[in-house]
């Protein structure tokens, strides 16, 4: 299990501190983890899952894909609502409206 917890730190693209920055734990410790050195608890793991949408079969057991949704994609939708949460009513409203419109023209294309 610690190849794929390496796996996953290394496919978002974060350094052993960042990783373990966002959960809650020192470099040290993820280090410990992906050298076998340390234990790892079920609460660990299921944070893990939890803040980088991580398929839990595929920690477990190897078995599915490495993640639920994409990465990227979760990273955008975070950008774009922290960039809509900080704008006027009135323009959240127009942005919404813009992007029904192209969800619209997508499926005009698609079609």
């Amino acid at each position: 299990m610690e190849n794929r917890i390496k796996m996953i730190r290394e496919a978002l693209n974060l350094s052993q501190r960042e990783f373990g920055e966002k959960l809650g734990v020192s470099r040290d410790v993820i280090g410990n983890i992906e050298y076998g050195r340390a234990e790892v608890k079920e609460l660990f793991l299921k944070h893990l899952c939890d803040l980088y949408d991580v398929n839990e079969q595929w920690l477990k057991n190897g078995e599915g894909d490495m993640f639920l949704s994409s990465p990227i994609v979760k990273r955008k939708l975070e950008e774009a609502q922290c960039i809509f949460q900080s704008l006027r009513p009135e323009f959240q409203d127009y942005v919404l409206e813009q992007i029904r419109s192209l969800k619209e023209l997508q499926e005009r294309v698609e079609n």
